[in-house]
């Protein structure tokens, strides 16, 4: 060894080891080829065997294939809408007075006329009381000058007179109650209170905030259309909403009403819609995604991988049954809306027809195919091919050894 290094130097020595590497290498590769050549034959017969050519036994394309059936589709409008309460106010005094007592706290239930909030109101009441006392004796008087009348011991006029004086103290009373009544803040609907921003004793003002009722049975959702599919919206039209706050949760409905007029700048028409909000989940000011589905219909429907569109048009694979086994059939086809994976179709098939819906890229017009073992919609037409046929050659360097 040390005479070779000596010899030929290490750059030489090196260079020799690698090329016996190689040769070792390349005739392994070598021999497996051979082998594996002569095991499985012309290159592709084991596939041939194994699924089927054309012309083979069994032979064909493995696809899947279903059949053309009927499925709900409508014509859907794609709006934002914010929701808004059923009936909503703002609790705010009439007349700027003292906070004497609240009846509410937040998020409190309350029913139509229930108390809410109350002003202080010691002179008001003492000006009713007045006015009552004022209003009896008038009525009073009025009865014994009715009596008077009546005998025949006073006039027309005077009866009149009194009359008057006792219908002026009635009003009084009327406007002495209303005044009591203006410090007295009454639900005027069932809901649900918000955040109290008052507290007792403070001096409101009208206008100033105390509170919010809301009623949250049912949602108002306002959105714009543009008027080109104002022909679509009509009320009782179905429609479906989506809010961020629950991204798995559908909100159906109902267009309640369409504006009676379109916005000259924006071109379009508000519409509004009634959501049932039974668990109140829904709350006034959400943004929502509208979704408006007019004209509803039962259709001719393929699942929309099976559609091949091109330049010239839209195409399906049709199974053509014939003597000599199922076959693809390319067949154009007018293609309405595409919705939730289906494809509607408006020429070209009919119900029942079956379509390929897999293996559709490696299939050719006229060419035969065949069905794996339960492929949807294959009709019975399954690959009869004996499982030996498919059985893979032994391996003939195997077949040596053993």
């Amino acid at each position: 060894m040390l005479g070779i290094f000596k010899r030929y130097g290490f750059a030489g020595v090196v260079a020799g080891a690698l090329a016996l590497m190689t040769l070792v290498v390349l005739g392994k590769s070598l021999f497996a080829g051979g082998d594996a050549g002569a095991g499985q034959g012309p290159p592709g017969m084991a596939q041939m065997k194994g699924k089927g050519g054309p012309g083979g036994p069994g032979g064909g394309a493995l696809v899947t294939a279903a059949a053309v059936s009927r499925h709900t589709f409508s014509d859907a409008i794609q709006a934002l809408g914010t929701a808004q309460a059923r009936e909503s106010i703002v609790l705010t005094p009439k007349v700027a007075d003292t906070i004497r007592r609240l009846r509410f706290e937040s998020g409190d239930r309350v029913r139509s006329g229930q108390v809410l909030v109350e002003l202080a109101s010691v002179e008001q009441s003492a000006s009713l009381a007045e006015a009552n006392a004022a209003n009896a004796a008038a009525q009073e008087e009025l009865r014994r000058a009715q009596e008077l009348f009546d005998r025949g011991f006073a006039s027309q006029a005077r009866l009149d007179t009194v009359r008057a004086a006792a219908d002026a103290a009635a009003a009084r009373v009327n406007a002495g109650a209303s005044r009591f009544d203006d410090r007295t803040i009454r639900a005027p609907f069932s809901g649900v209170v918000g955040l109290r921003l008052a507290s007792p004793g403070q001096y409101v003002r009208p206008g100033d905030q105390i509170g919010t009722l809301d009623d949250l049975s049912q949602i108002k959702l306002d959105f714009d259309v543009p008027e080109t599919r104002l022909a679509q919206l009509a009320p009782g039209v179905a429609i479906s909403a989506l809010t961020a706050a629950y991204p798995d949760r559908t909100f159906d409905g109902t267009i309640s009403q369409v504006d009676s007029r379109v916005d000259p700048t924006t071109r379009t028409v508000r519409v509004r819609a009634l959501l049932p909000n039974p668990g109140e989940t829904i709350r006034p000011g959400m943004l929502m995604t509208v979704q408006v589905r007019s004209n509803p219909r039962q259709a001719l429907a393929v699942p929309e991988i099976a559609v091949l569109d091109q330049i010239d048009g839209a195409y399906v694979y049709r199974v053509r049954t014939a003597e000599g086994g199922p076959s693809a059939e390319q067949v154009r086809v007018q293609v309405g809306q595409r919705s939730g994976g289906m494809a509607e179709i408006l020429a070209g098939v009919a119900e029942g027809d079956q379509i390929i819906t897999q293996g559709v890229q490696s299939v050719r017009p006229g060419q035969p195919v065949r069905f794996g073992d339960g492929a949807p919609g294959d009709g019975g037409l399954r690959d009869r091919t004996p499982a030996a046929s498919t059985a893979p050659a032994p391996d003939r360097a195997q077949q040596r050894r053993s």
